[in-house]
């Protein structure tokens, strides 16, 4: 059959050359351009990985570094000098954060545990002379190994006197605190990274999770790798990173192509490097082109076969976007697990990374199981947690929110975790279903608990402040029970505006710290110490309910004589002595007032008595008496 060549089927015939020859042409210019944006995406996620690695870690040492701030505050009114004076002042002082050990060095490096263990000198470690001659918090330059041989990282912050730096408070932070932020595998978990210093030297490399990599100069690491143009490599590496630049280059390793992309960590000068497979890119940027000439092979299709490979192109970067947002997620909630706890099966089923919580690779538990082998696990005082989820379950309620402390499987330790979910139907409507989430908050849970001390303390003593004492005591009193006993202590000093006056007000601090120090030493940890402001403390005591009354008159006697003791001092100058007592009013609880006012009125009457015949003394009201118009009945 012949095809007669009319005008029209002459045109139609041109229309369909110049379509296929358009279609052709764009099919090249796409595979071009795709080869390019491959590229260029490549690139680009990987300073996008790189950025937020920083970020993490920027943010990781920051809040180390507040948490060393807030260690340094317990020694404000502290002699630096007095060697004696920092070790209990360091005792008594907790281990915060991911820190395996916190210490203070004096302005010779001689180190203190909060043990109260002395630690090898530290004077000449960079890090610590950097901290002494910046008076800026300091981050050791390479990787330590402890007394353990254990792998250590460490922070130190300044302690000043007069603009100058006396004392730094030291933190060591474990290598797997640093390595448990690089442990995502990327680009098909092909890729791994570097940390260098700015010398070369490997402070990190996640390349295998069962070894550890650093202090090695990654430049002779280069040259034992490379197959060619290692001289290359590292010397524009290296030139790059003294004038502080970002790039990448490729690099002909023994093994394969590798591409080598490296930015600035925002962090001691040091460096993130990325190491991804060049067949990577060369994989994908083949998929494309295969694609291309199979599509000028069925030319006649091309249409069909053209909007066919958009489509595959959509899922294709689809998939990629969505990888790209399950690491985005990833990084963002660590240690983050989701389950499904269906009701009418009694079944829980997790998704994530169940080590870090159960211990196991396990998915699906029975309830009854869960129960029986990790509800042991949660700390006594949280378990009403548990019993108000059940309750969220039981009672339909739609949303439950709850923290807990909850006995890791490592190391043993307890850590907060959150849990969080909704209740929903089941898709097929055979009954409820619970989704929800566990998250490891325990950094941020212990750093808004170290905020709230901070809130509550006098600033000058470390002592309860006077709205934090009220507000702990009322709390007490109001759930105590009918068996309680408890006692109040109203302590004045006398002739402490005397030593304000005469010797002013550096003595007068001296004072109330002295102070505040025997009075911790009178009072155990259980009970309320407060500072109410200026010479004025107040304590409130309490009493295990097995003692008799005999027992506890002779425990409040023997306490207000020793504060009559202890706080008897003398504060002088070359021309003045000044003589400093205590006065002191009791009142007992809940003889002498049954709420918080009413006991406080009760020995702040105690203490005007005392005052009145002579102060440095100490009286108390009888039992069963309470404060009316009058004062008397005292003893």
């Amino acid at each position: 059959m012949r095809i007669k060549l009319t005008p029209r089927n002459t045109k139609i015939a041109i229309l369909v050359f110049f379509l296929v020859a358009f279609v052709t042409a764009s099919l090249f210019v796409f595979r071009l351009k795709t080869l390019s944006l491959i590229s260029k995406s490549s690139l680009q996620n990987i300073s996008e990985i790189q950025d937020m690695y920083a970020q993490t870690l920027q943010t990781k040492f920051l809040d180390q570094q507040n948490m060393l701030e807030a260690q340094a505050r317990y020694f404000d009114g502290v002699d630096l000098k007095n060697e004696e004076e920092l070790k209990k002042t360091i005792v008594k002082t907790k281990g915060i954060g991911d820190f395996k050990k916190i210490a203070i060095a004096n302005r010779h490096g001689a180190c203190t545990s909060f043990e109260g263990k002395n630690l090898p000198n530290i004077y000449n470690k960079p890090f610590f002379f950097d901290t002494l001659k910046t008076g800026k918090p300091q981050i050791s330059s390479k990787i330590e190994v402890d007394e353990n041989l254990e792998p250590i990282l460490t922070l130190t912050y300044p302690i000043k006197r007069n603009g100058q730096v006396e004392a730094a408070i030291v933190g060591t932070l474990s290598y797997n605190v640093l390595k448990n932020l690089f442990t995502v595998s990327l680009f098909s978990g092909e890729s791994y990274m570097y940390i260098i210093s700015a010398d070369g030297n490997v402070i990190l490399c996640n390349r295998d999770k069962n070894r550890n990599l650093y202090n090695v100069n990654v430049y002779d690491l280069v040259k034992n790798y490379a197959k060619s143009d290692s001289d290359y490599v590292s010397s524009k590496m290296r030139s790059d990173i003294l004038k502080n630049r970002s790039d990448f280059m490729t690099f002909n390793a023994k093994d394969f192509t590798k591409l080598f992309a490296y930015s600035p960590l925002g962090i001691n000068n040091w460096y993130i490097i990325s190491v991804i497979p060049y067949s990577y890119i060369v994989q994908q940027q083949s998929e494309i082109g295969f694609l291309v000439y199979v599509l000028l092979g069925i030319i006649a299709f091309v249409i069909a076969i053209f909007i066919l490979v958009l489509y595959w192109l959509f899922k294709k970067t689809s998939s990629i976007e969505k990888d790209n947002e399950r690491l985005t997620i990833a990084s963002a909630q660590a240690q983050t697990l989701i389950f499904e706890y269906d009701l009418p099966k009694h079944q829980v089923t997790f998704s994530g990374d169940t080590q870090f919580i159960l211990g196991t690779d396990q998915r699906v538990f029975a309830v009854e199981f869960i129960r029986a082998e990790y509800y042991k696990r949660i700390h006594n005082d949280d378990k009403k947690v548990m019993v108000e989820l059940r309750r969220t379950a039981e009672n339909s309620l739609p949303e439950f929110t709850g923290e807990f402390r909850y006995k890791t499987f490592g190391s043993g330790e307890y850590i907060w975790l959150r849990i969080s979910g909704n209740l929903l139907d089941k898709e097929d409507g055979t009954g409820k279903k619970f989704i929800g989430t566990i998250t490891n908050v325990n950094s941020q849970v212990l750093h808004e608990q170290e905020l709230k001390s901070i809130a509550e303390r006098d600033k000058l003593t470390g002592l309860l402040n006077k709205s934090a004492m009220e507000q702990r005591s009322r709390n007490l009193l109001e759930t105590a029970g009918a068996n309680q006993k408890c006692a109040l202590f109203i302590i004045d000093l006398d002739n402490f505006k005397k030593v304000n006056d005469t010797l002013g007000h550096l003595v007068g601090d001296m004072a109330i710290v002295d102070a505040a120090k025997k009075l911790s030493l009178i009072f155990s940890e259980k009970d309320f110490i407060s500072r109410f402001g200026g010479d004025e403390f107040c304590i409130l005591l309490r009493f295990s309910k097995n003692l008799s009354d005999e027992a506890i008159s002779g425990i409040i006697t023997e306490k207000a004589q020793n504060l009559c003791t202890f706080l008897r001092e003398d504060y002088f100058d070359e021309n003045t002595v000044i003589s400093v007592s205590a006065s002191v009013g009791i009142a007992f609880y809940p003889e002498n007032g049954a709420t918080y006012e009413e006991l406080f009125a009760s020995a702040d009457a105690a203490l005007y008595k005392v005052k009145e015949s002579g102060k440095n003394g100490y009286k108390f009201l009888k039992k069963n008496q309470k404060i009316r118009e009058n004062f008397r009945d005292f003893i």
